[in-house]
């Protein structure tokens, strides 16, 4: 029976000195805190339109990009972030073939027929002169006749021979063009599949070959926005949007929903380039936010 009172007798006494502590870190906090002002955030009630916001994460890039896909074999000499312009050439400088050396031979074997032909034209006129007048035998004139037919056919054959090293040249001229890409419009190269001196794959009806650069025009850029399911019925063609880019903490720039798509991720919002803006984002109408 005295076990029992002395440990309820302890009980009481530890129960009491907690509760000492309790109420002595109470009155402790309750004393840091009297007389500090509780901080508020107060604005002026006003009427106002309610306004829904659809929040959506996206990518941005260039509104106007074209895919480079070029079939003949060749190597590769742009870089990426190389600046071009329209019909600027993207690879390397086209070399000399031999066809040209080919094609002056053509002529100056046409000249060499032309002049041939034209001394046995001579020939065979002062022939048939003298052949008429029963000073040449008919032999003589038959061989200079026989002359004459040959010169031509010569000088015909060497014409035909300057059309087809013609032909073959330009056919190697449309060749040698082919290896060199020129850029469809103005901007920068922004994705480059393919690295100096790699030899690209020519392309055929299945198979379209080697992309080997993507140029976009940074001069307008959007963003595409993948958009919620049940967000969807609320973006609507023309609304404003406020769009926040990683690359330009703690600023927001203003942009339009120009383009809707079917598919929940085709939200676009375009706005003007932001001409300080390094990487060709930015707007020309931005706010701190």
């Amino acid at each position: 029976m005295s076990t029992s009172r002395r440990w309820t007798r302890k009980r009481v006494v530890l129960l009491a000195a907690v509760g000492a502590v309790v109420l002595a870190g109470g009155a402790a906090a309750y004393s840091r805190q009297k007389g500090k002002a509780v901080p508020v955030l107060a604005v002026r009630v006003e009427k106002q339109d309610i306004v829904s916001k659809v929040t959506a994460n996206g990518k941005i890039q260039a509104e106007n990009k074209v895919e480079i896909t070029w079939p003949p074999a060749r190597e590769t000499a742009s870089r990426k972030g190389t600046s071009s312009s329209r019909s600027t050439a993207t690879g390397p400088p086209p070399t000399r073939r031999g066809s040209s050396a080919a094609l002056q031979a053509s002529l100056a074997d046409r000249d060499t027929a032309r002049a041939t032909m034209e001394q046995t034209e001579r020939d065979f006129e002062r022939t048939r002169r003298n052949y008429e007048a029963r000073i040449t035998s008919e032999a003589e004139f038959q061989k200079a006749r026989s002359a004459l037919e040959t010169g031509r056919s010569a000088l015909e054959a060497a014409e035909h021979r300057v059309d087809q090293t013609r032909a073959g040249l330009n056919a190697n001229r449309d060749t040698l063009s082919k290896t060199t890409v020129r850029a469809p419009i103005d901007g920068v190269v922004t994705t480059l599949r393919v690295k100096a001196g790699e030899v690209t794959v020519i392309g055929t009806m299945n198979n379209p070959g080697t992309q080997l650069l993507t140029i976009s025009d940074m001069s307008t850029v959007e963003a595409m926005l993948m958009v919620d399911e049940t967000d969807t019925p609320s973006v609507q063609l023309g609304q404003k949007a406020l769009l926040a880019i990683d690359a330009y903490p703690g600023r927001t720039f203003d942009g339009l929903v120009t383009e809707v798509g079917r598919s929940r991720r085709c939200r676009r919002c375009r706005w003007p380039r932001w001409s300080c803006a390094p990487l060709g984002v930015g707007s020309a109408r931005d706010q701190e936010p």
